[in-house]
C-alpha cells in the first residue's frame, strides 16, 4: 500500500512539475487554488528569515523584496507609483496597467528575481547585455533596482520596443 502512494505521488510531482515549468514565470496563475503560501511556509520555517523589503527616501528610493515568496502589497502600490512617474517622464502609448500587468508575468513582482533558464533578471527581466544598451539612460543603475527597471522599461516603451517582452503579447 506504501509504495502504490508513494508511487501516485511521484507521478503527480512529476506531472505539476512539468506543468509548472512550462508556465514559468507564472505558474500561480494556474496553481492559486493549492494554497501553495501554507507548504512554503512549512518548509521555511525552519530556514533563516530573509530581510525585509528596504526603502529609503528621496528619488533614488529602492524596494528589495525576496527574490522568492509573495511581495506585500505596500511594494506593490511603490511599484504602481513608479510606473505613473515613469510614463509621465517617458510618454508610452500602453496603460499604466498594461505595463504592471507585463512586470506581474515577468517576476511576479519580485525585484530579486534571477530567470534560471536564462540570462534575465529584475522586475521586467533584463539581460545584461539589453541593461547596458546605450539606448538604456539608467543603465549605470544595479540592474536588480526595481525603480531603475521600471524607469528603464517607460524609455524602451517610449522608444516602441514593447515587443521586447514575451509577456507583452499576454498581458491585456
Amino acid at each position: 500500500m506504501r509504495l502504490g502512494a508513494i508511487i501516485v505521488c511521484l507521478a503527480l510531482g512529476i506531472a505539476l512539475g512539468w506543468i509548472g515549468g512550462s508556465l514559468y514565470p507564472m505558474p500561480q496563475a494556474w496553481l492559486d487554488w493549492m494554497k501553495l503560501d501554507a507548504v512554503e511556509q512549512r518548509f521555511e520555517s525552519t530556514a533563516e528569515p530573509e530581510p525585509a523589503a528596504a526603502s529609503t527616501s528621496g528619488d533614488q528610493a529602492a524596494v528589495r523584496p525576496a527574490s522568492r515568496g509573495a511581495v506585500d502589497e505596500q511594494t506593490l502600490g511603490q511599484y504602481r507609483a513608479w510606473i505613473r512617474e515613469a510614463r509621465a517622464r517617458h510618454p508610452y502609448a500602453d496603460s499604466e496597467e498594461r505595463m504592471y500587468a507585463v512586470m506581474l508575468c515577468e517576476s511576479r513582482g519580485q525585484a530579486a528575481i534571477v530567470n534560471p533558464a536564462g540570462p534575465y533578471s529584475g522586475l521586467f527581466q533584463y539581460s545584461r547585455a539589453t541593461w547596458s544598451g546605450d539606448w538604456n539612460t539608467y543603465r549605470d543603475q544595479d540592474i536588480l533596482d526595481p525603480r531603475a527597471q521600471t524607469f528603464a522599461t517607460a524609455l524602451a516603451w517610449s522608444n516602441g520596443m514593447q515587443r521586447q517582452w514575451g509577456c507583452y503579447s499576454r498581458a491585456h
